[in-house]
């Protein structure tokens, strides 16, 4: 799985948490937007796999919430993040300004 860890930066605006233990592989990126909504990416590497999840406090449940096998990339591009499955193809693009949106998803071939 390839992703540029200085443009995930650029795009959540923080360092990611690394979870577990050191070198394993799993990392957490949290951005937080000015209406409380929280989306979080999670990625472990080694199994290039990733989960996404949009949520808000005020809400009750989780907006959304789904994961990802087979990933080939994770890019950011023009405030967007964009993670592309084995195939090449976009499984999913996050727009990240001015809100959060899913601008696209695939969910079958």
């Amino acid at each position: 799985m390839f992703y540029d860890e200085y443009e995930l930066l650029e795009l959540f605006e923080s360092e990611p948490e690394e979870l577990y233990q050191e070198g394993a592989g799993f990392y957490m990126y949290k951005k937080v937007d000015k209406l409380g909504f929280q989306l979080l990416l999670y990625i472990s590497q080694y199994e290039h796999k990733c989960d996404v999840s949009l949520s808000n406090d005020e809400y009750r449940w989780t907006i959304f919430d789904f994961e990802l096998y087979f990933i080939e990339s994770i890019r950011n591009e023009s405030e967007c993040l964009k993670i592309k499955g084995d195939s090449g193809k976009t499984e999913v693009d996050i727009q990240f300004k001015p809100h959060f949106s899913l601008t696209h998803i695939r969910l079958s071939d």
